[in-house]
């Protein structure tokens, strides 16, 4: 086990919740599922995730609105994006709005292990501080 910090994963699409779930648990995580933003901010306010997987799918809200509201609620741990959509647009609009990554659906094995395995090493790195002038 890398970690016993859970993942949480949030999309409408039962789908892509279980083809996610199943990539997260390949890396020896264990895999928190939800439908919507409504649902992962009670689980947040609940419990600490290693990062979050979060579908551009969402039935309450869209995907920039997402990912302010996961970013404040999880303490900027990384956040990224399942979407059904594979093109260079949508994964750069996904990383203006503040997506640590972005899989297209349904998601490649490797490539979302891959992906998976640097937001872990990203949270393992130590954190500098940095001193504002007075």
């Amino acid at each position: 086990m890398l970690s016993t910090l859970p993942v949480l994963i949030i999309s409408s699409d039962q789908t892509h919740r279980d083809k996610a779930a199943e990539i997260v648990r390949n890396i020896g995580l264990q895999p928190v599922l939800c439908p919507s933003l409504s649902d992962a901010r009670v689980l947040t306010g609940q419990q600490t995730f290693q990062f979050v997987l979060c579908g551009d799918d969402l039935p309450d809200c869209n995907l920039r609105t997402s990912l302010k509201v996961l970013s404040v609620s999880t303490g900027g741990i990384p956040v990224i994006v399942l979407s059904r959509l594979a093109d260079w647009d949508a994964y750069m609009n996904a990383l203006s709005a503040g997506a640590f990554d972005y899989i297209a659906c349904p998601p490649d094995l490797v490539e979302s292990e891959r992906i998976l395995r640097l937001a872990l090493g990203y949270n393992s790195r130590p954190r500098r501080a940095f001193r504002t002038a007075a």
